[in-house]
């Protein structure tokens, strides 16, 4: 649903980097999206790959269930995202919980800042889309 509303939007397919852990989930991925780069790996461990060679992106849009990851993982997700995202790229979350599923503490230690950008009352369970930025251009060093 995501993917097909961002390509509505005018990204283009062989712009996308779908990353997906489920075998059976990344081969629809493939299927539906033959000109995207489907990877299939737990999105935790990208930062660990080499698999964004391109100029910086200016937007990252997660789905991930972040809610039901460990906190590092969780950080280790931002940190590779903010790491290939421009200077004023932002990281786009969408997620089950009413609230951000990255404490507030833990942005503000990386140098991020987060603002709700709204729910669906309509879907089940509600989803809430957050937008996460930098607060000036950084490392991402929190441990």
């Amino acid at each position: 649903m995501f993917t097909r509303a961002l390509l509505g939007r005018g990204l283009r397919e062989d712009q996308l980097i779908l990353v997906e852990c489920d075998p059976r989930f990344a081969r629809l991925l493939e299927r539906d999206y033959p000109d995207a780069c489907v990877v299939l790996m737990n999105a935790a461990h990208m930062r660990q790959a080499n698999m964004v060679d391109r100029d910086p992106v200016g937007a990252v849009v997660s789905g991930l269930p972040l809610l039901s990851m460990s906190m590092r993982d969780r950080i280790a997700i931002l940190k590779f995202a903010f790491r290939h995202l421009r200077p004023c790229g932002r990281y786009y979350q969408f997620t089950y919980g009413m609230r951000c599923p990255v404490p507030r503490l833990v942005l503000e230690r990386m140098g991020l800042k987060v603002v709700r950008l709204g729910s669906t009352w309509l879907n089940a369970p509600p989803a809430t889309v957050y937008r996460i930025r930098a607060r000036r251009k950084q490392t991402l060093d929190y441990a």
